[in-house]
């Protein structure tokens, strides 16, 4: 049951007290009001303290019979210290003086054996506010007081514990993702003092790069969205060394589920990162020479057959040409064995040099097209190739480019069943990309080995299609190399596979002539009024905007995202660009950027919401002409037009 607060107690027992006839002694007052109480110890004492009453609760608390306590002083019930200095005395005092008293403290059971007691005494004044004497109240709140202690060493034995622990970074953060405190683990693998690093945001242990992809930030969403954040990869030290981390993230949440912050635990897995690879590298090792032993007997067996054939019938020129045909494919098939070891060799010392010219891509598709020709023909399959018109060209060494086609329609070939379709299709994106795509209706890839199907040996080892399995890691590697990627798709089993190789159109200039001027790329500039285009993800904010340059006299364009702005300058060629930064699609700082290598005279400002300093550093950063604030006053747009495009309305 809920057991009434000691203040309201008293004053119900004081009022009731008062209230009681005159006629009748404390002690058969006291009898009516509180004998049956066994939750709470109350009596009533004299002004002297010496106690007149005793009610059940008193008895079972201090252990003491109505008959052995009272008549004597309530001091009895105060230990030795207390009653040393007086502590009784002072207690009747205080109430006295101010009515009553309260007070927690230790006192004593008949036993001698100590309770935490939580004590009311009340004054019971007369009318002229001398004291007729005393009521206390006591109960006992040391199971409370115990649990208590135990939850607070449990929670510092715990602390301790954190803070001792060496093996792990175990840290909390506030939910803004600053660092609120920090144990010896962290200290230990992360290198920062406590000192140091409280207050400082978890970002700072993670590389510029994922800084700049937001990483820390998605973890700490996904922490909240699904209860808990894992993660792996590379991690900052203070001295700017990197480790492998392996991190838990979990949200911590008060009792009315607010979140407070969240609890990261780091664990430094370098060394045994180290480990594992050394470990794949001898598998990989060990694969390797089984593969090429194996690759390297199955055309020396024709070879050795054959040349026995020719030697038992040198004079039949039928066999002689058919003996030498099957030769010629065999050496050939051994000539590709030692290029692929040379290219494997080159990957693993990271020896590979690329040799970069203006290359053509229709020529860059011929070559492939060509060296796939036998076995396209060999397995009866049905090629398509699709390019664009005209002439496109990157700078990139043709031949690994070709290499790399050639791996993609080679690898088709081999896993799609005779009579199959491949298709080969090159686009150009935005003027920045070139897509060359290997599409086939083949055997499929299941989704559990489409993240390692670009690691060395992951195709030859697990199939029966000859080769040293290191064509797709050699696609890979080389579009890395021309700051490409490389990726797959596929439904799984049977349903076929698709191949994705992206690479950046990079059209060179020819080097320029000793003190000649170099020669930038425009747009072919056509006469007429000045161009504008308007990219603002409002709609009604851009439509009013263009409405307003072409009453200034300019031509004008809209553009409701950042791709479409992109697109529409390929073909509008503005003089102008108005660019809101926070756009779907693509944002303002990426069109800028990619309108930017299209045409670098092209006048680019930033039309935004944010303004603050930050802001317009990060615009002058990634290159914008001018950066004005939404609204922008039209004033001020027709200044920044006459400053731009000085006579051209």
């Amino acid at each position: 049951m809920h057991k009434p607060d000691l203040v309201s107690l008293v004053r119900r027992m004081k009022k009731a007290f008062m209230r009681a006839k005159p006629s009748r002694n404390l002690h058969g007052r006291f009898d009516d009001l509180v004998f049956a109480v066994e939750d709470y110890a109350i009596f009533t004492m004299n002004p002297d303290g010496i106690i007149l009453d005793w009610n059940r609760g008193a008895e079972r608390i201090k252990q003491y019979t109505a008959e052995e306590i009272v008549g004597t002083h309530f001091s009895r019930l105060y230990s030795d210290e207390d009653r040393a200095g007086g502590l009784p005395e002072r207690e009747l005092e205080i109430a006295a003086r101010e009515k009553h008293h309260t007070a927690e403290g230790w006192r004593l059971r008949k036993d001698g054996s100590r309770f935490w007691a939580s004590v009311t005494i009340t004054a019971l004044l007369a009318a002229d506010a001398r004291p007729l004497g005393y009521l206390k109240i006591t109960r006992d709140l040391t199971e409370r007081t115990l649990s208590h202690e135990v939850l607070w060493q449990s929670e510092e034995r715990f602390r301790l514990l954190v803070e001792s622990v060496q093996d792990y970074a175990i840290f909390m953060i506030d939910p803004g993702g600053h660092v609120m405190s920090w144990n010896e683990g962290a200290r230990r693998i992360k290198g920062y003092e406590q000192e140091e690093i409280l207050g400082e945001h978890f970002s700072i242990f993670y590389p510029p790069e994922a800084v700049m992809a937001k990483a820390p930030e998605a973890l700490l969403r996904k922490a909240i969205e699904e209860g808990r954040a894992e993660d792996e990869g590379w991690r900052v030290r203070k001295d700017g060394s990197r480790f492998w981390g392996d991190i838990v993230i979990t949200p911590l949440y008060d009792s009315n589920a607010v979140l407070r912050g969240f609890t990261k635990i780091t664990r430094d897995l370098t060394k045994q990162r180290e480990v594992e690879s050394i470990q794949k590298n001898e598998r990989i090792k060990n694969v390797f020479l089984a593969t090429l032993a194996h690759e390297l007997r199955n055309p020396m067996a024709p070879i050795l057959y054959g040349v026995d054939v020719l030697l038992r019938s040198p004079a039949d020129p039928s066999k002689a040409a058919e003996i030498a045909g099957m030769l010629q494919r065999q050496v050939g098939q051994m000539g590709r064995l030692i290029d692929d070891l040379l290219d494997f060799s080159r990957i693993s010392t990271g020896k590979i040099v690329l040799h970069k010219t203006r290359a053509r891509l229709p020529e860059m598709l011929k070559c492939a097209v060509e060296a796939v020709a036998p076995m396209i023909e060999l397995f009866q399959h049905e090629l398509l190739v699709r390019q664009p018109e005209g002439m496109v060209e990157i700078e990139a060494d043709a031949n690994r480019i070709s290499q790399a086609v050639t791996n993609l329609l080679s690898n088709a070939a081999k896993y799609t069943p005779p009579g199959g379709r491949i298709v080969l299709e090159a686009t150009v994106e935005h003027n920045t990309d070139l897509r060359i795509v290997v599409s086939d209706n083949g055997q499929g890839i299941a989704p559990e080995l489409q993240d390692q199907i670009f690691e060395l040996f992951e195709q030859g080892a697990n199939s029966g299609s000859g080769g040293l399995g290191i064509g797709l890691s050699i696609v890979k590697t080389m579009a890395m190399l021309h700051n490409g990627s490389a990726t797959v798709e596929s439904a799984g089993a049977g349903a076929g596979s698709k191949f994705t190789m992206v690479l950046p159109v990079v059209v060179a200039p020819e080097s320029p002539a000793p003190g000649a001027r170099p020669k930038s790329r425009k747009f072919a500039r056509r006469n007429g009024p000045s161009r504008v285009l308007v990219a603002e993800d409002g709609k009604i904010a851009a439509d009013i905007l263009a409405m307003f340059f072409r009453m200034e006299g300019l031509e004008t364009a809209v553009a409701y995202d950042g791709q479409q702005a992109l697109e529409t300058a390929q073909h509008f060629h503005p003089h102008l660009v108005c660019m809101d930064l926070g756009m779907p699609r693509m944002d303002g700082f990426e069109a800028a950027r990619r309108i930017r290598m299209l045409d670098k005279d092209v006048v680019i400002v930033a039309l935004s919401g944010w303004g603050a300093d930050e802001d317009r550093k990060r615009t002058t950063e990634a290159g914008f002409d001018c950066h004005m604030v939404k609204p922008a006053n039209p004033d001020d747009i027709r200044s920044m037009i006459a400053r731009y495009l000085p006579g051209r309305r």
